[in-house]
């Protein structure tokens, strides 16, 4: 019998799959032990895939997989440029900004989730703290919104929280989209360790009024490094009434920052035309 060799899988259907690609043969022709049949892990997180060893089974005399069949390789396709006074010149991209008050949404409602689904997701949640090296206990609620709140307390509270809560911040999202994968309703979720989302939201509203007042004594701008969507909307939401100021949101992605300007002051001026 030749020499086994070792194919690996999402599954043990496709580690055959790949060993019979490999080898050019039929499934009927190897010989095939399964290792490892893999793990989906906790929400798709620690995934195993599957393992097999594969040989080939001896039929007339032959013990060798075929020869690879050459691939048709097509001529490259040419491409037709168009003269230079054809083309149309391509239109420039204008980033359009809104005003912090309008830019983040307003919370609304999720879908109940029943005591048995919230005991699902503390038992994941705290797996996972555990498979971090941080064991903790979780406590579950859900408010009149319908959000689920899991509050972790111990001793590796700050470990979970990190600097500016970007460790908590990154966590929670997450277990957001595990959450999205395994249950087919709308959950919102938040994760709090040790207190630090109360803690933060009042922080970073005394740091706006301050540097809104700061604003109105220099006229200069002002930043608040990238914060995530929750903070920024409790910035505008504390800002709203000054009407001596503006607050927006700017950078791209998930985390941005929040410029707090006077009004006229805090947008780019377009560029003015040449005289002819």
């Amino acid at each position: 019998m030749s020499a086994r060799m070792e194919y690996k899988g999402t599954d043990v259907e496709e580690a055959i799959g790949n060993a019979c690609a490999a080898l050019n043969v039929a499934r009927e022709e190897l010989e095939i032990r399964i290792i490892s049949t893999g793990s989906t892990g906790i929400f798709g997180l620690g995934r195993k895939k599957a393992a097999i060893q594969v040989s080939l089974k001896k039929s007339g005399g032959h013990g060798q997989p075929r020869p690879a069949l050459e691939k048709k390789v097509n001529p490259p396709k040419v491409r037709t440029e168009r003269p230079a006074a054809e083309r149309k010149p391509a239109e420039p991209k204008v980033r359009v900004e809104h005003s912090g008050e309008r830019e983040e949404p307003e919370e609304v409602a999720g879908d109940p989730v029943t005591l048995e689904e919230m005991e699902m997701i503390r038992a994941d949640v705290a797996r996972i703290l555990e498979l971090m090296g941080c064991p903790s206990e979780v406590s579950m609620e859900q408010d009149q919104n319908n959000k689920v709140q899991a509050r972790i307390t111990g001793e590796f509270v700050d470990i979970l929280v990190g600097p500016e809560g970007q460790t908590l911040d990154g966590l929670q999202y997450v277990l957001r989209k595990m959450i999205i994968r395994k249950f087919p309703q709308k959950v919102l979720f938040a994760l709090d360790a040790g207190g630090f989302r109360e803690n933060r939201l009042a922080e970073l509203q005394a740091r706006a009024l301050h540097l809104a007042q700061e604003v109105k004594e220099t006229g200069k701008s002002r930043t608040i490094p990238a914060i995530n969507p929750a903070e920024r909307r409790m910035v505008h939401m504390a800002l709203q009434d000054d009407t001596g100021i503006r607050s927006r949101s700017v950078g791209e992605g998930l985390f941005k920052k929040v410029l707090i300007y006077l009004p006229g002051k805090g947008r780019r001026r377009s560029p003015r035309k040449k005289k002819e």
